[in-house]
């Protein structure tokens, strides 16, 4: 369902320091509200699988207390993991504090003590940081854990993943918005969060999964889909990775206007046309599973074409194909930003192909616009 964010490094973190040890006889105590420093030195003791140094620090909670732990450094890449006195994982994190920081929020299951474990993602790692806790409070308006919401078109509403929320099959919370569509609609499903690397997932009226994405915007998530069949469909506002992550999101439903080719068609275009297109659900799809439109080019000159793709929505990826479908040439960032841009000889009768679809893996979708040039050979 989701593509899981598994890095074997950075799992071996997570589990390489359970419970006790030598670095629980040196551990120090934080309290709620408020901040400490420490340093990572020679002296202390090491994590098993990256040979890292780490410190532990005691914090008393409670239970469903909210709390968001902060670990900076201007001399490591730090990473911080939270668990429990007895060893359990209740989450870690790299950068989500930003600019390599690691920020952890969570929703405390129990009441007791929690092992605070500040360490680095590199084994040569040393030197000081700064360790912070505080309170995190439930944004207003949200609604109850593991409840299932309508979203309408043209409407945003905020959401909350934490615990009590619907599970995924592979691991982290989810909340379930439901929206009903006309055949053939097209439209915009965004997740937004400030808190944690936003996933959306979107599923047809029966059920199957349409599409999925990960970073529209950053660490948002959107998709762009045409409605196959009437009826009621649903966004799963979730999080990437296979850990359960919890924090406060945005949940948008736009509308999505224009005159663009029907999914999977292929279109004419023209020597000096340009064309605005749309990659959504029921396009045709590359062998790495992304979205792709196919457009026939029959060029009335011998020369050079130029083939332009643009998009404010994805990172274009340009591939020029003969008749047969053998591939020409491909391009992904030759124009401007993220923009492709491919020129190359083409023969005056001749059919092409111009397949516009997104670099990478994963089915990205949103407008954009192509458009092709000829220079005639002299």
């Amino acid at each position: 369902m989701r593509r899981l964010a598994v890095v074997v490094s950075v799992l071996a973190l997570t589990s390489s320091c359970k419970g006790g040890g030598e670095g629980e006889a040196n551990a120090r105590a934080i309290k709620v509200g408020t901040s400490a420093t420490g340093t990572l030195a020679e002296t202390d003791p090491l994590m098993r699988n990256n040979r890292g140094p780490y410190n532990v620090w005691l914090l008393q909670g409670k239970r469903g207390q909210r709390l968001v732990i902060d670990l900076t450094s201007r001399a490591f890449d730090p990473y911080l993991v939270l668990r429990s006195s007895d060893g359990f994982l209740i989450g870690s994190d790299d950068d989500g504090g930003g600019n390599l920081a690691s920020r952890l929020r969570t929703i405390l299951p129990r009441t007791g003590t929690y092992r605070i474990i500040a360490t680095s993602v590199g084994a040569q790692a040393r030197g000081d940081y700064s360790l912070a806790v505080s309170e995190w409070a439930q944004p207003e308006g949200t609604p109850r854990a593991g409840a299932t919401q309508s979203l309408a078109v043209g409407e945003t509403k905020d959401g909350m993943l934490e615990p009590g929320d619907e599970l995924t099959g592979d691991g982290p919370y989810q909340d379930r918005w439901t929206f009903e569509l006309r055949a053939g609609e097209r439209v915009r499903a965004e997740v937004r969060s400030t808190d944690f690397d936003a996933y959306v997932i979107v599923l047809g009226p029966d059920g199957r999964v349409i599409g999925t994405n990960d970073d529209a915007n950053g660490r948002d998530a959107a998709l762009t889909l045409r409605a196959a069949a009437a009826g009621r469909h649903t966004a799963l506002a979730t999080t990437y990775g296979d850990q359960p992550r919890v924090g406060a999101y945005h949940v948008a439903l736009a509308a999505v206007t224009g005159e663009f080719t029907e999914p999977g068609v292929s279109v004419p275009i023209a020597e000096g046309e340009t064309k605005t297109g749309q990659l959504e659900s029921g396009d045709s799809t590359t062998a790495n599973g992304a979205f792709a439109d196919v457009y026939q080019f029959r060029p009335v000159r011998t020369g050079q074409a130029t083939i332009n793709l643009t998009s404010a929505d994805f990172d274009t990826y340009l591939t020029l194909q003969d008749s047969t479908g053998f591939t020409i040439a491909t391009d992904d960032d030759s124009g401007e930003g993220n923009n492709a841009m491919l020129a190359r000889a083409v023969t005056a009768g001749a059919l092409y192909r111009i397949v516009v679809g997104t670099y990478g893996s994963g089915q990205r979708s949103g407008a954009y616009q192509v458009g092709v040039m000829v220079l005639a050979a002299r």
